[in-house]
């Protein structure tokens, strides 16, 4: 079935879960981590993907402040890929900063959903 799937195909199943962070930081969470390693097997069985990460942050802060911290973000999720056995060859990452927010309301409810890495596929 994988091999009948076009990329937005596989971009909408998103096989991938995203990762969630913690207000200001790019520190990867216990959480984040259990998500990384699925994702990281599942990675590893489809050797042919490759993907861009992008990182999200939520709306306070300076638009500059937080395009650096998503980038942060994006990279720490590589970084923990990496670790896990995926060449970093096969992805990219992205910083979105709070352009792409998932939820608009100014609470950390809404907040906390926006502090993400995310998953896209670029190739299959």
């Amino acid at each position: 079935m994988f091999a009948s799937m076009t990329l937005e195909q596989l971009n909408a199943q998103r096989p991938l879960a995203d990762v969630f962070f913690e207000y200001d930081s790019a520190d990867l969470s216990d959480t984040a981590r259990a998500v990384l390693q699925k994702n990281a097997e599942w990675l590893r069985r489809w050797v042919s993907t490759t993907i861009t990460v992008e990182g999200h942050a939520d709306s306070r802060g300076t638009n500059e402040y937080n395009l650096a911290l998503a980038e942060r973000r994006a990279s720490s999720v590589r970084d923990y890929l990496v670790s896990l056995g995926v060449p970093v060859t096969r992805m990219n990452i992205v910083s979105k900063g709070e352009e792409q927010p998932v939820c608009t309301e100014e609470a950390e409810s809404c907040w906390s959903q926006n502090r993400r890495g995310r998953f896209i596929f670029t190739a299959k």
